[in-house]
């Protein structure tokens, strides 16, 4: 049943453990891959809810979700477009779980995804320990060039080739789409800000609350499995994006951790060497990227030396997108107002 405020529990219902939130914006085949998913877990359903944040979409995510109307403890909730942070809060307002898990629209949970992350809660009781999952590529993703590059290489995408099991984290590992905290923490000490439509709307959040002592436990056992592929202009496209978050990130907290994890106070100096040559820099990957891509498409193994000019290639394209994002975000947020 599709709502706009959270059903009150009836009489003698207990609240879910766990609440698993997906925010979503027109893409209702893959969330209905994703809520597919969730009619498997091994966790009892009695002991979960799924808060489907609905961001404004377009489509057909209304009906994907009544289709799933009585296979899942299921809620939708519409709002007007207005971003990742702001369908965060409200997926958060609406549920009910001790447990906040925050799930990608395209990504797909494996059979114990929810009972991977409960078990690790109950491990680490206290209010200040989130749990980070592990996300993996789907076989026929991971095969594609770049997405291997971005997750396994230039970890532009994910970032767990150096991470071990059970670890401790820091805020920066607070990764939104695959952690989950306790509700009580961000209903008392924070919620994310929703002047972040896309990026750092995580990051940002896990800074405040590393104040009350976030830490952040890795369970490799809790994956998720990405189920959609990006084109190289695709993410030429996020990077710059995410570019926007950084600067807009370091502005809120103008300190010198925030000012190297987002990659902004050099920014001036590396554009101005880039400028001249973005579109170059752009199209150069991009016919890479093209070329590795119609080699595999014909059975063609590429070699080291094509790997390593590919690689080249993606590393400055993508640095290069970035900082774009980042000039082009300070330049409007310091431009005069007509």
């Amino acid at each position: 049943m599709s709502d706009l405020y959270p059903q009150p529990l009836l009489a003698g219902t207990a609240a879910p453990l766990l609440s698993a939130v997906v925010c979503t914006y027109n893409r209702a085949e893959l969330l209905a891959k994703m809520l597919e998913s969730l009619c498997r877990q091994s966790l009892p359903r009695e002991q979960f809810e799924i808060v489907v944040i609905n961001d404004g979409s377009t489509d057909d995510t209304e009906g994907i979700v009544r289709s799933f109307e009585g296979k899942l403890p299921l809620r939708s909730l519409f709002q007007k477009n207005a971003g990742l942070a702001a369908a965060k809060n409200h997926g958060l307002f609406a549920s009910r779980g001790d447990f906040v898990l925050f799930l990608d629209d395209d990504d797909v949970a494996t059979e114990t995804l929810l009972e991977e992350h409960v078990k690790t809660h109950r491990e680490y009781p206290a209010d200040q320990y989130a749990v980070l999952g592990h996300t993996r590529l789907s076989p026929e993703i991971a095969a594609k060039p770049l997405m291997h590059f971005v997750v396994e290489v230039g970890c532009f995408l994910f970032s767990y080739v150096s991470l071990k099991p059970g670890e401790l984290l820091d805020y920066t590992y607070f990764w939104g789409g695959r952690s989950s905290c306790k509700r009580s923490l961000l209903l008392e000490h924070g919620i994310f800000n929703p002047v972040f439509r896309f990026g750092c709307e995580d990051i940002e959040l896990g800074y405040r609350l590393a104040k009350q002592g976030l830490r952040v436990v890795y369970n490799e056992q809790a994956v998720s499995v990405m189920v959609r592929d990006i084109d190289f202009a695709g993410f030429c496209r996020r990077l710059e994006r995410q570019g926007n978050s950084n600067y807009v990130f370091s502005r809120l907290h103008p300190v010198p951790e925030i000012v190297h994890w987002t990659e902004t106070g050099d920014a001036d100096s590396i554009w101005q060497k880039v400028d001249g040559q973005y579109e170059k820099i752009i199209k150069s990957a991009g016919r890479l990227d093209e070329i590795a891509n119609l080699k595999l498409a014909y059975g063609i193994e590429l070699d080291a030396t094509t790997l390593g000019l590919l690689h080249r290639g993606y590393r400055a394209a993508f640095k290069a997108c970035k900082v774009k994002g980042i000039i082009e975000k300070k330049r409007d947020l310091n431009s005069p107002c007509v």
